[in-house]
């Protein structure tokens, strides 16, 4: 991109930014009233007179900046609802966003509930999540005197994740404590996903105390599963317990799978001693060859050389195979030339033909460059 470019997108940029704040500023300015849409009440004060003097400075640099514009360019500053490139949409947001100053977030949060248009949306969406990483509490007691509604909704959830980011024993009692409603719900799930990533039997209690949904069980699999990749002997008796017989088996699944990576033989013999037979299991099989191969190809092809002769086992043959080759295509080769004749080692042998194809297509594209 040339400088010339570079300067202009700078320029779009600062208009973008400038007609979010003055389009809210203006707003309430010009008729100090209270929005109407969902139906929910807020402050009907005027926006504070810093937010103003912070909009009128950017106003002053940005018409300066506009003066450099060549003729014929003006055209290009629509507003931001009909920005195409989500990348300068997202730009423009963060900047509006990082200009606000931390004491006029309540006044200007207050000032944009009730939008409905899609920037203005995403940009109170941003000012939330901003104000729950600086202060938490602060921001969910903001929250908490929203009426139930979308608005409620999507901040309790950028409360949930930043809180959760910051905070995990406290955004954990923040949300024990709320009322209960479908928001607190959807709340719940995007607090759990949180914990998963570095407390999973925390993710599996929330997701344990929400009423059965696919969203709670997809939570589910997915704490166990990152369970199963420290402890998954635990994660196993944990998902023992578990009454309902799909849930458990899905659940089965996922500490099979996660737990390949670490240990292969306990994945497999987890897969093949615990879940039924079906589709279930043959998922779970080939995932479980495309983890224990990357540490332990020999054993993965020990393994699957014990499947029935099924689709699955060609699939999982045919992972094992390229990954292998990847690594050591000698050893690949030695393997399949032990197995027995047959329609394993013939798959096998296309698979090792075509992974190292594969390989060769790649390093001729790297040399050509």
């Amino acid at each position: 991109m040339s400088n010339g470019d570079s300067v202009k997108k700078i320029i779009v940029l600062g208009l973008f930014t400038l007609s979010l704040l003055l389009a809210i500023t203006v707003r309430r300015t010009a008729t100090n009233l209270p929005p109407s849409a969902e139906g929910e009440p807020v402050s009907a004060e005027s926006p504070p007179r810093s937010q103003i003097t912070n909009v009128q400075a950017v106003l002053s640099h940005a018409i300066a900046a506009k003066e450099q514009i060549q003729p014929g360019q003006d055209n290009r500053f629509v507003e931001l609802e009909g920005e195409e490139d989500p990348d300068l949409r997202s730009e423009a947001l963060e900047r509006a966003v990082e200009s606000v100053p931390d004491a006029d977030l309540p006044a200007l949060l207050a000032s944009l509930v009730g939008e409905t248009a899609p920037a203005m949306t995403e940009f109170r969406e941003m000012l939330v999540r901003r104000w729950a990483e600086s202060n938490s509490p602060a921001a969910a007691a903001w929250t908490a005197q929203l009426p139930e509604g979308s608005t409620y909704r999507a901040a309790l959830k950028q409360v949930a994740v930043a809180w959760a980011n910051n905070d995990l024993a406290g955004a954990l009692n923040w949300m024990a404590a709320l009322p209960e409603s479908e928001s607190k719900q959807a709340a719940t799930l995007d607090l759990g996903y949180e914990a998963a990533r570095t407390e999973p039997i925390a993710a599996l209690e929330l997701a344990s105390g929400l009423p059965p949904t696919r969203e709670r069980d997809d939570l589910l699999v997915h704490a166990v599963s990152q369970w199963a990749e420290t402890d998954s002997a635990a994660a196993a008796a944990w998902v023992a317990t578990v009454p309902d017989p799909t849930v458990r088996q899905s659940l089965y699944v996922a500490v099979a799978i996660g737990s390949a990576g670490k240990d292969g033989a306990a994945a497999a013999a987890l897969a093949a001693n615990v879940l039924a037979a079906g589709n279930d299991q043959d998922r779970a099989a080939v995932s479980i060859v495309q983890r224990w191969a990357q540490n332990s190809p020999q054993a993965a092809g020990s393994w699957v050389s014990e499947f029935p002769d099924t689709p699955a086992r060609d699939i999982a043959a045919q992972n094992l195979v390229a990954l292998w080759v990847a690594q050591d295509s000698e050893g690949a080769e030695n393997w399949l030339r032990g197995l027995p004749a047959g329609s394993l080692r013939d798959v096998g042998f296309l698979a090792y033909a075509q992974a190292l194809a594969d390989h060769d297509r790649g390093s001729r594209l790297s040399g050509s460059r």
